[in-house]
């Protein structure tokens, strides 16, 4: 067996009959409560930003546009946040084997460029988090993984999408996405924190062993 990565907790030993599943499903569990807590509270941060912005605004196309997003996030906020909820189903149930991002693919226009900034710069802000959860993802799934749920893109493409529905246009939902940068993102290390402790709590360490090429 070759050893990846050396880590000081005993990894916990997978039962057959669905402990790595189990184990999935509480971290999936604990992440989307506490991604759903930080949700729950952007319409009111949107709400406030965009208020204090309009303030000063001058120019009624600007105000409407403000006005707009305040109204279609208030109106829509349970239905992006239970989207968003049911885009990571398949995220998690795929993760074992290899991730299915297929239905959150990478938007076009201007926004690519968007999403692109802002997922490399809370990747890099976050850098050895991300790491560590990833390991540890490895040492349950007992492979290499390179791409899981909780990676900063997934989430902003995951939120694009959700806010798909909204009764926004292209510039609009763009704009929202930079609110949720900042509003829901800036807390995104509150997230990894609830991953990782819950596979630490778990005995899942950052060890991964796997069968060399003459196994």
């Amino acid at each position: 067996m070759e050893l990846k990565r050396r880590g000081n907790i005993i990894p916990l030993p997978l039962k057959k009959g669905g402990t790595r599943s189990a184990i999935l499903q509480l971290v999936r569990t604990r992440v989307e409560d506490k991604t759903d807590f930080l949700l729950s509270g952007l319409s009111d941060n949107i709400a406030n930003a965009l208020f204090e912005e309009m303030s000063d605004m001058q120019g009624d196309e600007k105000l409407q546009r403000h006005f707009n997003i305040m109204r279609a996030v208030k109106k829509g906020k349970s239905q992006y946040r239970s989207k968003f909820e049911h885009l990571g189903e398949r995220l998690w149930a795929t993760l074992p084997k290899g991730m299915d991002e297929s239905h959150i693919l990478c938007p076009a226009g201007d926004v690519v460029e968007l999403i692109d900034r802002f997922s490399d710069r809370t990747a890099n802000h976050y850098k050895v988090l991300i790491q560590e959860t990833c390991y540890r993802f490895q040492t349950l799934c007992k492979r290499i993984i390179d791409r899981h749920p909780l990676c900063p893109d997934v989430y902003y493409r995951s939120f694009w999408h959700a806010i798909a529905a909204l009764d926004l246009n292209y510039e609009e939902r763009c704009l929202v996405l930079v609110l949720f940068h900042r509003f829901v993102m800036d807390r995104y290390g509150q997230i990894l924190a609830v991953a990782n402790a819950t596979l630490i709590e778990l005995k899942i360490d950052t060890t991964i062993h796997l069968p060399t090429s003459s196994q």
